[in-house]
């Protein structure tokens, strides 16, 4: 009798037939004395990858690092909804990141994530310091690890040798402006200072970071001849104007000006009502220029606000739109994001007619931001005034106004 033998089917999960990845982080990481090095923590394939543990120590004698600094790396892309939490132990020297992305990761290598060390002013040249890679837990354990990061020395943890700084006669500046009147060129009041300007040299990758003065510049001096990216952290009071990455070559003895970066304008909730005051002005006066200032730290202030937020589980998306909402002091019913036409400024801060008392919203319209808030009876708005001796500031504001920028 012939005997037939059945064959049941069964089904095996994705990750039971994963191969292993393999994460570390490069032992070829060079750096000079205070300048910033980028450490990817890098991993062979990341197919199936929604989630990641991480965790290093370093030498604080050596390295320092921000937490909010730490960013997602390359294997999420640009269009990823991945979250990432850094905690840092200055003290311990200790670094814990988590990641969490709603959809896995295709077949692709690259960084998990990036850590840009700052390299202590009194370290030794020729020195290494060894990034320690403690753990990394892969789709909370479902996916191998191999060779699997330890406490102590492996083939998965990173080196950094501190080299002399190269340097040389050249130098690279530039200007980051609000371009109010479309002609390309850094006009009166057009200035926005206090952003952040980073120099990465791409042959050595130690970068160098600086931000815009009072007018607007920034510069590098003391460079060798190399490729450089020079990268612009963008300023989130303004609408983007362009690329805030420019790559550039020097040469032996050269000064390469004019690497400006331009921005369309100030966003709708940033406008503040003291810009339209006489208080400020003229136009690029110690007053104006303090008042962007203040205007450009409140913008920092509320990204890192909703940074925060949107790594929090417990907040909520209401909360974040009042964040916004509290400090919009001419937005009206504009749309965010949106500039104001010079004319709708104008209109919204007309004052009343001869007589005619101020409401109590009228009383009260300077922005909540505002911390040195002038007596209401003193000021007059100068778009609309008519008073000879205010003309030409008025004009002034009006060129900065126009073009539906300011």
């Amino acid at each position: 009798m012939t005997r037939f033998h059945s064959r049941r089917l069964s089904i095996q999960t994705f990750e039971e037939r994963r191969l292993l990845a393999a994460v570390d982080i490069p032992d070829d990481l060079s750096a000079a004395p205070s300048a910033i090095v980028s450490a990817p923590v890098n991993i062979d394939t990341a197919v199936g990858v929604r989630a990641a543990e991480i965790r290093l120590s370093y030498d604080t004698s050596v390295l320092d690092i921000d937490p909010d600094a730490i960013t997602l790396g390359s294997v999420w892309g640009t269009g990823s909804d991945a979250q990432i939490t850094a905690n840092v132990d200055d003290a311990a020297g200790t670094i814990v990141i988590f990641v969490a992305s709603s959809s896995e990761l295709t077949g692709i290598s690259g960084s998990l994530v990036e850590l840009p060390f700052e390299v202590a002013s009194n370290a030794v040249i020729d020195s290494t310091t060894v990034l320690d890679l403690t753990l990394v837990t892969l789709n909370e354990g479902q996916i191998s690890v191999d060779p699997s990061p330890i406490a102590g020395t492996d083939s998965t943890d990173g080196l950094l040798t501190i080299t002399g700084d190269a340097t040389g006669s050249d130098s690279i500046s530039g200007f980051v402006y609000a371009d109010a009147n479309g002609d390309n060129v850094v006009g009166t009041g057009e200035a926005i200072p206090g952003v952040t300007i980073t120099l990465v040299n791409t042959t050595t990758g130690a970068e160098q970071q600086t931000t815009t003065g009072e007018d607007g510049s920034y510069q590098f001096t003391q460079l060798a001849a190399g490729t450089y990216r020079i990268v612009q952290t963008q300023p989130s009071a303004y609408l983007d104007g362009g690329d805030n990455e420019l790559t550039v070559s020097l040469t032996d003895g050269s000064a390469l000006e004019d690497q400006d970066f331009r921005e369309l304008g100030l966003l709708p909730q940033y406008i503040y009502n003291r810009l339209l005051t006489t208080r400020v002005l003229p136009v690029g006066s110690s007053e104006w220029n303090d008042t962007i200032t203040q205007i450009n730290a409140d913008a920092a202030s509320d990204a890192s606000t909703l940074a925060s937020q949107a790594t929090s589980t417990s907040q909520t998306s209401a909360a974040t739109t009042t964040s916004a909402d509290d400090n919009s002091s001419a937005a009206g019913n504009t749309a965010t994001g949106e500039p104001i036409a010079a004319a709708e400024i104008a209109a919204a801060f007309a004052p009343p007619a001869a007589g005619e008392p101020l409401s109590p919203a009228e009383l009260l319209a300077t922005s909540p931001n505002e911390t040195d808030t002038p007596p209401t009876t003193a000021v007059t708005p100068s778009p609309v005034t008519t008073a000879d001796d205010d003309r030409e500031d008025t004009d002034a504001v009006d060129t900065v106004f126009s073009n539906n920028l300011f």
